[in-house]
């Protein structure tokens, strides 16, 4: 960064933290109206009030807004928001409007700021705080007459939590050919981005036997529960951590009477890594072991696999970090940047060559557990960060 566009987006920064500061009492104002309504992924009825909400401020915004329904209904629906600027750079942003909490949450654990000045309640952090700075940035930029990108694309989403069955289709359609994504998954306990995430792949196996008495005429079953209890030690020992590669069998049943040799036995499997060759290549293996039973009389049959692509680290990418990190350090924020296990919406569009940056929202934790928070106090300073940074990306040759 030369010394004059280092002074202007200094300029430009504190302007917008400034602005954010004067907005913190209409943002927790908005982040309580939107906290109070229940949006379980499964709860279609309570999404769709929460993209009623969003839609409504996206329009009176000056946005135009689409809003698109799953074939089934099985989730609520999702918003694709567009607004013109005076460049050419096309920049996505994406929050999801949906939570793992169940109906009746909100009015049990409503918004509140508590004695250390951390905003709780249901998604709270996970990732209502993302929406509403997305939000607040955009009508910073607008109210400073800085839109310099030539297209701001918002997606928000009804369904991450369960891994995007329909809002992943949305929103590979929304970003396609945009010139970076921000994710608006709120930033680490301790402030840091994330530049990594690893992918999955969720594994169902069945394992096929044959039954027999336990007691007069073993020697006649194949013992399924046996094989799976080879698989199971087959799949813990694939782990690399050298390599970021876990893996975990998170459930295995076999049996149903203490008197049958089992003829059927199931295991969930749960694979992760950092990089889309190494998940392959243990998904590869796994096939292998598959095909070889050590039990005799027994098959092994993959039943589904449910795969994510991880979020690897790329020069694209790495390029937001650091414009993120330069504004960070204007703006005198003590941030870094993370690589986590947890997948997440950037996972999908980072794999398809997309420059990506995640963790943009406000400073959170506790994610899925009732003792979610928000650090409230970091608000003002990521929504001014947000901001400056799609200015500086729209900027950007």
């Amino acid at each position: 960064m030369n010394t004059s566009a280092g002074k202007l987006s200094l300029s430009l920064a504190e302007r917008l933290r400034d602005a954010a500061q004067a907005a913190q009492p209409s943002y927790e104002r908005d982040l309580a109206d939107i906290v109070a309504i229940d949006s379980g992924s499964h709860d279609p009825a309570g999404v769709n009030r929460v993209a009623d909400w969003v839609a409504a401020r996206l329009t009176e915004m000056g946005f135009s807004v689409d809003r698109k329904s799953s074939p089934d209904g099985s989730t609520g629906d999702a918003l694709v928001a567009r607004r013109g600027g005076s460049g050419g750079k096309r920049i996505a942003l994406f929050a999801h409007m949906d939570t793992v909490f169940a109906a009746g949450d909100a009015a049990l654990r409503p918004f509140r700021v508590d004695e250390h000045g951390h905003g709780r309640g249901p998604g709270v952090t996970d990732d209502k705080a993302g929406i509403i700075a997305v939000l607040h940035a955009a009508a910073h930029l607008a109210d400073l007459d800085t839109e310099r990108f030539g297209e701001l694309v918002l997606v928000f989403t009804p369904d991450e939590e369960i891994g995007s069955p329909f809002g992943a289709g949305v929103l590979r359609e929304a970003t396609e050919g945009v010139d970076a994504a921000l994710c608006m998954e709120c930033a680490r306990e301790n402030g840091d981005l994330v530049t990594s995430r690893k992918g999955v792949a969720d594994i169902e196996i069945a394992v096929k036997g044959k039954a027999a008495h336990s007691g007069i005429e073993p020697e006649r079953g194949a013992h399924a529960g046996v094989e799976a209890a080879h698989l199971t030690l087959f799949m813990q020992a694939l782990a690399d951590h050298a390599n970021g590669v876990t893996v975990n069998v998170g459930m295995l049943r076999a049996g149903e009477r203490l008197n049958i040799v089992p003829d059927r036995a199931s295991l969930q499997i749960e694979v992760r890594a950092i990089t889309a060759v190494a998940l392959e290549a243990t998904l590869a293996k796994i096939h292998e072991r598959v095909a070889a039973p050590l039990t005799p009389g027994t098959e092994i049959s993959v039943v589904s696999i449910d795969h994510c692509p991880p979020m690897e680290e790329s020069a694209g990418g790495f390029a937001l970090a650091l414009k993120a990190l330069c504004i960070a350090e204007a703006l005198g924020i003590t941030t870094g940047l993370a690589r986590t296990g947890g997948v997440s919406d950037a996972n999908k569009i980072a794999a398809r060559g997309i420059p990506t940056l995640d963790g943009l929202g406000p400073v959170g934790g506790g994610d899925h557990a009732e003792s979610e928070w928000l650090e409230l106090a970091s608000v003002p300073e990521r929504v001014a960060m947000l901001a400056a940074l799609i200015d500086d990306i729209s900027g950007s040759a």
